[in-house]
This record gives structure tokens, sequence and C-alpha cells, in this order.
């Protein structure tokens, strides 16, 4: 890769150059001559002396010389052809091709670039660096030495330029080494707002221009319970153009040294990452953790890839901080092979969980392998129909509770016609055929349930949808109303599909997102049978950038659906009543309603509302949730709580973030975070303070603070409690 030359060494190069074209016009370059070195120069000045006396080519009245794509302008630059230097005087600039620009008083040079030195510089980086000294001096075709050095990437003040920046690095001496792209500052002081905060008598960071380079990053430091106060020190190691890893040993006062280390290498056709952890506690215990992600592209149509979470138990990830232990109920480890076609799409894949909530509990996890699924999609037919025929297979095993292998394969047929008073009708023809084996010991794993054996169920619907749209104009606005039938005819499944084991179809709830769909379980371990008739109305107001559209609805059985829980609202002939309300008033307020009510006395099954306002780079949330106990329908306690959050740009480059989340079943907080962070050209800041006021197996009561602070171009560390 060919080398960058420093802003001073550019300098250096176009005023040789300029003096070689004053001496020699024409001649070439010397053979071994860089390639900069043997392009022509061109120059423009108000008047050109020849001092036959000193031997001398002096260039006045705005002086402006270019070689390539580099620009010098000088007052006066003057070459002496006795000892071959250049002398530039009177507002030097000189504008490299990459936007660097160096600004001096005078500067004088060699012309074969070793040796150099130059008055009140100052030098604009195309990276936003600005680098300020007495005087400079250059040699070894490498090195550029300033003394009484001062940098930034902090832009002055507009009203006030002498006002110090808001933070900057002062050294004695700064040295800028070209050949290894480093800057070293030797006895140095970091200022922020002009106030010193910190000295150190040496440090050094990569030039500007260096996008990679190893070396020593930012240490973080902190305190918490189980560590007590910690130092983490980061290494950043540049293994190759397409390879790097960070190490980071950690000193704690309550443990032994904990190691935290992270890989990533990208190919032409994807990328690996590596990131874990681990550590010997001094009662000797080894524990640890290890997350892994893989892409890559077979070719246009295949990829495949992986993903590696694995901890040594439960309480290692909150305790050293790693990842989002606060979210963060299972680990989940899996590899897939896809493939996306013009017709088709397949997947084949595996599942590894581990549970962070209860230990105990993980002999009933499964491990699900394999798991492979094919969808085909046809071409629409002349009367405007699809075709779609998908299958799988599945497998998952435990070591306490039901083993299942499950063979499916579904047909399905979709035909939408419009009718002759506007209507819209849709015909769905679906068969289901699916296979079973299960093992193992079911009645260890009573939610997931199933019979030993193998046995298999072929479960045939037709569907038809009816939709009458009716829109009109008025009122300001646009108004619709939308009556929906639908009707369903399958056999009836009842209670006789408990002989297949459960394992997609646990979570179940009825609302108003599936109330027109075949079947209201999700996955296909639970099919919905019989008879029934889905009735909705849809109705709609549309004016300038304000709307509202709601939506209730209501299912009909012929007879009792006993495939489905008591308290799932599906339960009856008649289901539970449905409805979704979303009101916009504009492009800044929205809220969303979605509720279920018994069919019966109309009390409250489910009430779900969010209303979320942002306007101006800010914004606030609200959310309720209510939903009372179905121990049959899989909810065995009540669930009541409202959750907020308000943040945004506060002023200037401050920005913040407040949010909360309380139960009001228990009338007790939950969980509390406050956010407040600055930003702007230069640097950034961050502090983040996180409450837990419940316990989990992977997530503690208690409160965390983390600070970070950001210089740009220079580096970042950070501060945490926890």
């Amino acid at each position: 890769m060919r080398r960058r030359r420093s802003w001073l060494a550019g300098g250096a190069l176009l005023l040789a150059a300029a003096g070689a074209a004053a001496q020699q016009a024409g001649r070439e370059g010397a053979p071994g001559a860089r390639p900069a070195e043997r392009e022509p120069v061109t120059f423009t000045a108000g008047e050109l002396v020849f001092d036959e006396r000193t031997n001398t080519v002096i260039a006045s009245g705005g002086v402006e010389a270019w070689q390539g794509d580099r620009v010098l302008r000088a007052r006066e630059i003057r070459f002496d052809r006795n000892t071959n230097r250049i002398t530039a005087s009177g507002d030097v600039a000189l504008v490299e091709a990459d936007g660097r620009v160096l600004f001096a008083e005078t500067a004088e040079l060699t012309d074969d670039l070793r040796e150099g030195v130059a008055r009140n510089i100052r030098a604009l980086l195309a990276e936003g660096g600005r680098f300020a000294a007495t005087g400079a001096r250059r040699s070894e075709g490498r090195f550029t030495e300033l003394r009484r050095g001062v940098y930034s990437t902090c832009e002055p003040c507009a009203t006030d330029p002498e006002r110090p920046p808001l933070w900057q690095i002062r050294a004695d001496r700064v040295l800028h080494d070209e050949q290894r792209k480093t800057v070293e500052y030797f006895d140095a002081t970091m200022q922020i707002a002009g106030v010193p905060v910190a000295w150190v008598p040496y440090f050094w960071h990569a030039d500007p221009s260096v996008r990679r380079q190893s070396g020593f990053l930012f240490p973080d430091f902190g305190s918490s319970r189980h560590l007590g106060v910690f130092f983490r020190q980061p290494y950043y190691w540049v293994i190759s153009p397409q390879a790097d890893a960070t190490i980071a040993p950690m000193v704690t006062t309550r443990q032994n040294v904990p190691l935290f280390a992270e890989y990533r290498h990208r190919f032409n056709s994807g990328f690996l990452a590596v990131r874990g952890s681990g550590n010997i506690e001094r009662d000797g215990e080894a524990r640890g953790a290890v997350f892994s992600t893989g892409r890559f592209s077979v070719n246009d149509t295949w990829r495949a890839g992986w993903t590696l979470e694995r901890t040594s138990d439960n309480a290692y990830l909150r305790q050293y901080r790693v990842g989002s232990t606060d979210s963060t109920a299972v680990l989940v480890t899996t590899q897939f092979f896809e493939g996306f076609g013009r017709n088709f799409y397949a997947r084949a894949d595996s599942f590894l969980f581990q549970g962070l909530q209860n230990p105990a509990s993980s002999r009933f996890v499964p491990v699900v392998l394999p798991r492979l699924h094919v969808e085909y999609f046809g071409e629409h037919d002349h009367f405007g129909g699809q075709f779609r025929i998908d299958g799988g297979v599945f497998a998952a095993s435990r070591r306490d509770g039901t083993d299942t292998q499950r063979l499916v394969s579904r047909a399905n047929y979709r035909l939408p016609l419009a009718g002759p008073i506007g209507d819209l009708w849709t015909f769905e023809g679906n068969l289901d055929l699916i296979g079973y084996n299960v093992g193992g010991d079911p009645l260890a794993t009573p939610l997931i349930g199933g019979r030993e054996g193998a046995r298999g169920r072929a479960h045939p619907q037709l569907a038809a949808t009816w939709r009458w749209p009716l829109m009109r104009v008025g009122w300001g606005g646009a108004q619709l109303i939308e009556p929906i039938l639908q009707g369903i005819v399958a056999p009836n499944v009842g209670r006789s599909q408990l002989q297949y084991p459960n394992e997609d179809s646990v979570d179940l709830e009825f609302s108003a997102s599936n109330l027109f769909r075949l079947n209201r379980f999700p996955g296909i371990d639970r099919l919905e049978g019989g008879v029934r008739l889905n009735a909705g109305l849809r109705a709609a107001y549309y004016i300038g950038g304000a709307s509202i559209d709601a939506l209730i609805g209501q299912s009909f059985r012929v007879r009792d659906a006993r495939e489905f829980p008591r308290g799932s609202g599906l339960d009856g002939r008649r289901s539970d009543y449905v409805a979704r309300l979303t009101v916009s008033p504009n492009d800044y307020l929205s809220l969303t309603y979605s509720g279920r009510f018994d069919s019966d006395d109309l009390s409250s099954a489910l009430t779900d509302i969010t209303t979320t306002l942002q306007y101006a780079g800010r914004y606030l949330s609200l959310s309720y949730f209510d939903a009372p106990a179905q121990p049959l329908a899989n909810q065995p306690l009540a669930r009541r709580e409202i959750a907020g959050a308000l943040g945004g740009r506060l002023f200037g480059f401050w920005s913040g973030a407040i949010g909360a989340r309380r139960d009001l079943e228990d009338d007790k907080m939950v969980a509390s975070y406050g956010l407040l962070a600055y930003e702007d050209e230069c640097f950034a800041f961050q502090a983040v303070f996180t409450r837990r006021f419940s316990s989990t197996f992977a997530s503690g009561r208690g409160s965390a603070l983390v600070f970070r602070l950001v210089f740009r171009t220079v580096g970042d560390f950070g501060f945490s409690a926890f």
C-alpha cells in the first residue's frame, strides 16, 4: 500500500520540487526519485528574479505553485542554488491532496526533503485534527518534531477564536514519525476548557490518517460487588488488513486476573467474530463465556453462518458485565445454511439453548437438531391464484422430558377475486400433513406433552373471505367502512391433538392481529379445527396527515372449541371480542390500542396501550399492559404494569433520556434508567444509570453506573460501577 507523507513532508516536497524546477527547467527526475518528485511543478508569481550575485532564484508577489493535487502559496519563495535550500515566507500555506492544510510564518527546507525547519506553524488535518507549534523541524526524511505543540480536533469558537477548545493536548515536544504513522508526546498535559486535568511524561497515538494500528487503547476502570475495584487495559493488535484482535487483562481487588479477548476476521465471502472472557477465581473455580458470529456467502443464492453463546454459569454475565445482561434470559447457539431463490426459500439449522433464569430447569431445555424448512411459491395462474408448498423436518431431544421428531408437509392455494359491487373475495385451500415420533419421558414435561410412539395426522381446511371496502370523501377527509366476513370449514380437532407434543404452539394470544388467520395457534403442533365464522368491522378516517383506524371483531363456531384452553378467549362457541385502534393526529403523535373483552359481560381480558410523541429530536412514550391470570392458558399470574420513557436532544450538543417500568399488580418498581450524553465534532460523553428492583438468576437486583469519554482520533475510556 502506498505510504502517506506527513503534512510537513508534503511541504518539503513541493518546495524542493519548485526550487529544482527553477534551477533546471524541464530536467527529468533522477532514476531513483520518488514519483511525486518527478512530477512537473507549475507556479505563478507576480515577479521572478534571478540574483546572479547570490546565485538565488526569487519568486514573489503572491506565489502559487502546484504539483499534482498539492498547492503551495506564499508571498515569497527563495531557492539558493549554492546550498540547495528553499525558503518560503509570508503567509505560507500548503494544501495537500487529501485536504490537509499547513500554515507557517516561514519555512526553510533542503531539496532532498530530509531536513527542514518552520516557525509558528498551524495544521488542519483532513480527519479534523489541528496542530499548532512555535517551531518544527524535519529530519531523516521521516521525523517531524514540534516544539511547544498543541493538538486538538475541536473547532475554534466562532465568536471567540482565542477561547481555549473543549480539550487539547499540550506538550513540550511532539514527534511525528511518518514511517511508523505515530504521534508521540513528551511532557504532555491534557486540558479541558483550558484547565489542566492530567499530566503524563509520555504517550502516543496513531497518526489521524491511520484507521487501524496496533497499540494500547485507553483503559476502563470501576468497581463492583463481585470484582471489587478493577482496572482493564486493552491492547489492540492489527494482525493483517483483514483481521485484528483485542486482548484486555483486568486487575481486580477481589478476584484474580480475568482476561477478555476478541478476534475479528473479514473474508471476501463473509466474516467471523469471536469474543470471550474467563477467569480462575480465588476459590479455584474456573468461569467464563464465549460469543461468536459468522456469516459467509457460498454464492448469490446460498449462505451459511452461526451464532455461538455459552457461559460457564448463570451469574457470570452479570457479575463480569458481559453482554446485555438485563435482557438476556436465554443464550442461543445456532448454525444455519439457507438459500433464497426466485420462487423458493430453504433453510437448515440447529439450536442449542442455555437458560439463565432457573438452573434447575436446564435438563428440560431441548437441543434442536436438525430443523429443515423448504418453501416453494408457484407462478400465478391465469385465474390469478397462487400455489405454495412447504415442508420441514424437526427434531428436539432433552435430558429429561419429551423427545420429538416431526415431519411436516403443507400445500396451499390462494385465489383473490373482485366482486361485481366492488367487494373483494379470497378463496383458500390448505392441507397439513404431519407425522410425529415421540420418545423420552413426556410426563416430565407436561407443557410439551405428547404420547410415546409414531403417529400422524392430516388436516385440510377450506376458507372464503369477503371484504367490502366502502369509501367516501367528505367532512374534510375520507372515510372508510369495511365489513369483513370469513368462513372456514375444517375437521374438528378437539382434545385429540393432545397426543401430539406441543413444541412451538405454547404461546397463544387471541387478538385482532390473528382474527382472520386459518390457525390462531402459533407454530404447527396445535391446529384449529371445526366450522367457524369470523366477522369484523373496520372503520377509518383520513384527513390531511391525520388518521384514525379501528377494527372490532368476533369468531363464531358450530361447536365448542376444545382445542383451546379455558381463558384463551376462543374456548366457547362465541369468542371474546377483539379490538384494535390506531390514532395518528399528525406526524408526531401516535396511539395504539389492542384489547380483548369477555363475550358475556364485556369485562376486559387484555389491554395493551402504547402512545408515542416525537418532535424536534425529542420523544415521549407511555405504555400500559393489563392481563388477568389465566392458569389454563399458560399465564398463571396476572400482569398489570406501566412503562414510560422520555428523551432526546436537550440543548446544544446535549441529549438525555429517562425511563421506568412499574408493576401495578404488586405495586412496586421493576426497573428504571437514566442517560445523559454530549457529542460534538471532537468529544463525546455518556453517563448511563440503570436500576433493577427485582432479582433473577441472570440479572440480580441492584444498580449500575457507566461513564464513557471519547476524544476523537485519540481514544476513549470509561468507568463503571455495578
